[in-house]
């Protein structure tokens, strides 16, 4: 499990950078791929979602029977599902920052290229104002 922790770190740590060049205007993403990228992203944060949802049912302590290693053992199942700190749960929504992250630096783009464009258009308007003059 430890290295899949430096796994995440590591890949946070990548698209924090990234972020950082879309924030200075240094990163260029082709048209189009931005977007797409973006619906991907969107995508498996709801499926991730819907796989954390699902970590409170995977196990039933109770289950397990009345005996104290049976209970024991289902705790412990219990723990790796849902509420220890490094249980499924907690990794999944983990991933799921990662991907918000990524999903952060396609966001900035559309963002500066959405301000791009109504610079363009403001300024195409006004030389249009200007010639009609």
């Amino acid at each position: 499990m430890g290295s899949e922790l430096n796994d995440l770190g590591s890949s946070m740590q990548q698209w924090q950078a990234l972020s950082s060049q879309a924030e200075a205007g240094v990163l260029e993403i082709p048209e189009g791929v931005a977007f797409q990228c973006d619906e991907v992203c969107a995508a498996y944060i709801r499926h991730l979602e819907q796989m954390v949802g699902q970590t409170k049912s995977l196990v039933d302590v109770k289950a397990f029977g009345t005996l104290d290693s049976a209970r024991q053992l289902g705790e412990k199942f219990e723990r790796i599902a849902y509420s220890g700190e490094r249980s499924l749960r907690v990794v999944l929504l983990q991933h799921i920052d990662v991907i918000e992250l990524m999903r952060s630096v396609f966001r900035r783009y559309f963002d500066e290229a959405e301000y791009a464009d109504r610079r363009t258009l403001k300024s195409i308007t006004d030389i249009a104002e200007g010639a009609g003059k």
